[in-house]
């Protein structure tokens, strides 16, 4: 069963891709695989806002006009303004009710660098990942002699097979030290062994929430999301591991069989709009 967990505000990967300043290389690119692996492109979040409205918000014009094919039309807003320039015109209204302002491009003329920089913290607020728990916070080092040693005997049990006995030892080493993010991501591939996606995918979390550019931890959250279900935020995952490593090799297999995973998931539902 997918598990569609969000960032924070409700946003889906979805979202983040259409407007994400991360994702604005290859925010297309990204948008289209998500919606092939059957993200809902009228999933809503906090403000009741789409995935459309978020690339409106941040002036992306090609996002927006990929999303008018899939996403159902607002409610109120006659056929013949459901395009491009209909869709700015009405978050427009929606930012200034909220006090952000216009987006840059909108027929309306943007505000200033200063206004776009807030609608992007807003719309793309969901940078610590795929849900609404919080971020974990490292107690540190309370006897970095022995957290090194178990780190160690775990090494060495996980290169043996032994993945119990791994985790055993880095549970030990985490306990005597749990600010190590190698330590969390070892743990969270040996427990992948095991078949424990859901804390595989909370240890490699927490990895790359201590060390954000340490590639190994988005590759196993995203695998642990992939044997959850959760193809989009698993593409997410591998996606954000690509922008610190653009030519590692496991990491665009993973995005890939991300992807068709969740479109074979989403056509065999009879997805699809």
């Amino acid at each position: 069963t997918p598990t569609h967990l969000r960032p924070v505000g409700g946003m889906t990967a979805l979202h983040v891709a259409a407007s994400h300043p991360h994702c604005a290389d290859a925010s297309d690119e990204l948008v289209r695989a998500l919606l092939d692996a059957g993200a809902d492109s009228d999933a809503v979040d906090g403000e009741r806002m789409k995935p459309i409205h978020a690339a409106a918000a941040v002036g992306r014009v090609g996002v927006v006009e990929t999303l008018l094919e899939r996403t159902t039309r607002d409610d109120g807003v006659a056929e013949g303004d459901w395009n491009a320039s209909g869709v700015q015109k009405i978050v427009q209204e929606k930012l200034r009710a909220m006090g952000i302002g216009t987006t840059r491009g909108g027929t309306g003329g943007g505000t200033g660098d200063g206004d776009d920089a807030e609608k992007r913290k807003h719309w793309a607020g969901a940078e610590g990942g795929p849900d609404d728990e919080p971020p974990y916070v490292a107690k540190g080092a309370s006897d970095a002699d022995a957290a090194a040693a178990k780190k160690r005997a775990g090494d060495e049990a996980f290169v043996k097979g032994a993945d119990a006995d791994a985790i055993a030892a880095y549970d030990a080493s985490l306990a005597a030290d749990d600010s190590n993010a190698k330590v969390w991501a070892n743990r969270a591939a040996a427990k992948l062994r095991q078949g424990s996606h859901a804390s595989a995918r909370r240890d490699a979390k927490i990895a790359r929430e201590i060390e954000p550019t340490y590639v190994k931890a988005w590759y196993r959250e995203g695998l642990a999301l992939t044997e959850l279900g959760d193809f989009e935020g698993a593409a997410m995952a591998f996606f954000e591991g690509m922008q610190i490593d653009g030519d590692n090799k496991e990491l665009k297999r993973g995005f890939d069989a991300a992807i068709a995973r969740g479109r074979k998931a989403h056509l065999a539902g009879g997805g699809g709009k």
